[in-house]
């Protein structure tokens, strides 16, 4: 039988932690640590495992149980990148002189807008970046261009 202690300082280290968790709650890490805790405390109850075993095996399962948390989040609220770059460019539809006014085609739609470039004309046929929406108009900018 294993030494009582073993467990119960295991049983600690996952109650240190929960306390840490409970009054940081921003950080979401360290609930895996717990549960590493909590699992290295009820196996070394069980079974005479070595101290190097313990470590391993709670390192472990923290790594694991953060990187999942880590890949979960990344799929749950992807980066706005492309996705917002494709939902917020227009078409100009007719030229747009600089610091002019015209017309795009945004989301099927033709819309009113209004360049914010005061040096660069805003071709028929051009993307444009759509940085605001004021009622019916929009305020468009022309897109970076691309490397």
């Amino acid at each position: 039988m294993p030494p009582l202690w073993t467990p119960l300082i295991w049983l600690l280290v996952a109650g240190v932690l929960l306390i840490v968790e409970l009054v940081q709650p921003s950080f979401d890490g360290l609930m895996f640590a717990v549960m590493g805790g909590l699992v290295v405390s009820v196996l070394t109850a069980l079974l005479p495992l070595q101290v190097w075993i313990q470590i391993i095996l709670f390192s472990l399962i923290t790594l694991l149980g953060t990187l999942w948390l880590s890949r979960w989040s990344a799929q749950r609220n992807p980066r706005p990148g492309r996705r917002r770059l494709k939902d917020d460019t227009a078409e100009v539809l007719a030229t747009i002189e600089p610091g002019g006014e015209g017309r795009v085609r945004w989301h099927g739609q033709s819309w009113a807008a209004s360049s914010l470039d005061v040096e660069t004309p805003l071709l028929a046929g051009d993307r444009v970046l759509v940085i605001s929406r004021e009622g019916t108009r929009l305020r468009v900018l022309p897109t970076p261009p691309t490397p």
